[in-house]
């Protein structure tokens, strides 16, 4: 293998996101990592999580090794990184508003749809699943491949992520956008942007483009963007600002967690760890969700000083959901997800997919 592929430190998180998530001090930015079994967390610098050497060198056709992904998602990151600060940091004073106004300019909204799309493929989870789905590359007939296995992986990957980035930054482009605020802490990992119930389909484009997608892009702020599959919530079907309810991020937070790979991430004070938990899980499949939540009005926001204060919590609700309430709110739930899988299924692959 190529000396230079061995020693390359290739981020599969961009290190903009995660300082966003990060106390920043004298010595670098720093947040807390944790594994997805909860089992293990630990004080990290952003430049050494979510790393891995050689992670994006692959080989042209005459094998010749290249790094020319990285260079494409860095142009990506640097552009990106200016259109979240177009959203995030408008605001100076605590009484300005955190929740940015909306839409955002189509330069902005242009430049977040490529990133978003991005962090969707190049993911350890989604090399993974490629691997995965195309394990007879490791069986005795595939022996004459000449190439280092790491070169066959990343090929693979790279070739994937180009065929499907364009139309998948498109699609992101031209559906709804939600932005949100939460007085829970968000957290984020590894696969930072969530295709809900549609992480690991093998048809990615149609996931994405049918499920709603999630994106927490600070330690109270959030991107959701619904899919075709919420086409009947009259309410968010154009963009929109909303604030998320406590319950929602709980479950927000689980998913995130069964989704990492290796580690899910907070910063150092805004921590949601207390809480934070992973889903049950069925069979090895990831938990499914739906999310139905209440819109801010145009008059309405959320001071900036609640990014770093903290509301005392809640008392709880004195008088609990009746059984029978709670079961039909299960019920309803269960019979839209099962309404939603049918959309999505075969039949309607051709349509949901062009």
């Amino acid at each position: 293998m190529h000396t230079n592929a061995t020693n390359t430190r290739d981020h599969h998180v961009p290190r903009m996101y995660l300082r966003r998530f990060a106390r920043h001090r004298p010595g670098g930015a720093q947040l807390v990592a944790m594994s997805p079994d909860l089992k293990v967390r630990f004080p990290a610098s952003v430049n050494d999580v979510a790393v891995e050497r050689g992670f994006y060198w692959g080989s042209d056709v005459d094998g010749v090794p290249h790094h020319h992904l990285e260079k494409f998602f860095t142009a990506l990151e640097a552009d990106a990184a200016t259109a979240f600060r177009k959203i995030l940091d408008t605001g100076t004073l605590p009484s300005e508003d955190a929740v940015p106004p909306w839409p955002p300019r189509t330069a902005t909204r242009h430049s977040i749809s490529w990133w978003i799309a991005a962090q969707i493929l190049r993911t350890l989870r989604q090399r993974t699943r490629l691997d995965l789905a195309n394990s007879d590359a490791a069986s005795p007939a595939a022996k004459h491949i000449d190439l280092p296995r790491p070169f066959v992986s990343a090929n693979r990957h790279i070739a994937y992520i180009a065929e499907m980035i364009a139309g998948l930054a498109a699609a992101i482009f031209y559906r709804p956008w939600g932005v949100g605020f939460s007085d829970y802490c968000l957290l984020t990992g590894d696969v930072p942007v969530l295709v809900l119930n549609g992480q690991d389909h093998s048809d990615q484009r149609r996931a994405a483009q049918f499920w709603d997608i999630y994106m927490p892009m600070d330690p109270h702020r959030c991107l959701y963007l619904p899919g075709l599959g919420s086409t009947s919530e009259r309410t968010i079907r154009s963009d929109h600002r909303f604030k998320l309810h406590p319950g929602h991020v709980l479950g927000l937070n689980s998913m995130v967690i069964d989704t990492a790979v290796r580690h899910v991430f907070f910063h150092p004070e805004h921590d949601p760890s207390a809480h934070a938990e992973p889903a049950v899980r069925t069979a090895g499949e990831l938990p499914q969700m739906l999310l139905s939540y209440d819109l801010l009005d145009d008059d309405h926001g959320v001071e900036r000083r609640w990014l770093d204060q903290h509301p005392e919590p809640r008392a709880a609700i004195t008088s609990p959901t009746r059984d029978e309430d709670a079961r039909a709110i299960v019920t309803a739930m269960s019979n839209e997800m099962d309404r939603r899988q049918q959309r999505f299924g075969p039949a309607s692959g051709e349509r949901h997919g062009d």
